[in-house]
């Protein structure tokens, strides 16, 4: 009985067994948790897509069946109908409407960007969003499919978040529409596996 009550402290060695455990818990719960964070950013990329998928959807069911509709979708059947700082007002005006529309934080505070691309018939083909944060949502309208990335799993992925002709010669043949202006088909370009692959590198 005197022997328990005079050992009141742990020896040294039951201290470096408990730290020894802790730091073994420690190895195996914090790649775990990465993991579950990683996997909630994704979710919340894929929400602020949908979000912005809902605003552009909007705003093209206003434009769709007006006058200026075989304006705004061009030659092409897909067009890219909005553009942040585009040298197009109409794209850059289009963009903003679009970011109030959508109420997507990182759009509201120009940190984030993204491009969409809509068929003739008014139906949104597909989007590139940028979240400012590290990620990146897609959405595919020929398989409704909602994708999320860390940028550093889509390297390229400031390809498709511009329009420029000169890209696009490299990939595709010009063709002169009927006011004489050159223009690319974008089909080509905004299919799901292309934009992966060169997304992705």
């Amino acid at each position: 009985m005197k022997k328990l009550k005079e050992r009141c402290a742990f020896t040294l060695v039951e201290l470096i067994v408990v730290l020894v455990i802790l730091a073994i818990l420690a190895a195996l719960l914090i790649p775990a948790l990465t993991g579950y964070i990683d996997k909630a950013k994704k979710k919340q990329v894929i929400a602020e897509t949908r979000m912005l998928h809902e605003a552009i959807q909007t705003e093209m069911v206003e434009w769709y069946g007006t006058d200026t509709w075989p304006k705004l979708i061009g030659a092409s059947s897909l067009q890219a109908v909005a553009q942040k700082n585009s040298s197009d007002h109409v794209l850059s005006d289009r963009y903003d409407t679009i970011v109030k529309l959508s109420e997507v934080p990182s759009l509201q505070d120009g940190s984030g960007s993204f491009i969409a691309y809509v068929g003739d018939d008014g139906k949104v083909w597909s989007i590139l969003y940028r979240d400012g944060k590290g990620h990146f949502g897609l959405y595919f309208g020929e398989t409704q499919e909602y994708l999320a990335f860390d940028e550093s799993e889509v390297p390229n992925y400031a390809y498709y978040l511009q329009i420029d002709g000169i890209r696009y010669t490299n990939h595709l043949q010009p063709y002169t529409d009927p006011d004489g202006n050159t223009q690319y088909d974008l089909n080509m370009l905004l299919q799901k596996d292309l934009i992966l692959a060169t997304i992705k590198g």
